[in-house]
């Protein structure tokens, strides 16, 4: 298994940190690899919230089918792919207030990544998870 952690600050308060991380379909303005996302609804993110998106994962379009499975509004939200998917990918998000800002937890699991590809997932993950949220500090900052 393959486990990513990244923590980072910013200057924007938890309620709004919290609120870009749980805009599940503005996840393409902030997450370079992910191309699009799509909801068969429109309702409220809630536990059970099902998404589907389109990555792009080493050079390939790939889809990916999450459900969110912990989700506190202003804390946290957990997203995982369903039993059984190849590779088993979870993402859990968790904010802090951190003196007038915020504190963001990332971890990210990966379970069934072949072997021989472990070495370049985790290289490629090292360089995208902190662009990411440089990414996602931009987007705050403009709010």
């Amino acid at each position: 298994m393959i486990v990513v952690e990244h923590e980072t600050t910013y200057p924007t308060d938890p309620e709004t940190v919290a609120g870009a991380v749980a805009d599940l379909t503005a996840y393409p303005a902030w997450q370079p690899d992910v191309l699009e996302v799509s909801r068969p609804d429109s309702a409220p993110v809630a536990v059970g919230t099902r998404l589907t998106q389109t990555r792009k994962v080493m050079g390939r379009r790939t889809e990916v089918v999450l459900t969110v499975t912990d989700y506190q509004p202003g804390v946290r939200i957990t997203l995982r792919t369903e039993p059984g998917a190849k590779p088993a990918v979870t993402q859990a998000y968790t904010i802090h207030p951190d003196g007038p800002g915020s504190r963001l937890e990332f971890r990210l699991e990966l379970d069934g990544v072949p072997r021989l590809a472990e070495h370049l997932v985790k290289a490629q993950l090292g360089k995208q998870v902190p662009d990411m949220f440089q990414r996602l500090g931009v987007l705050l900052d403009g709010r």
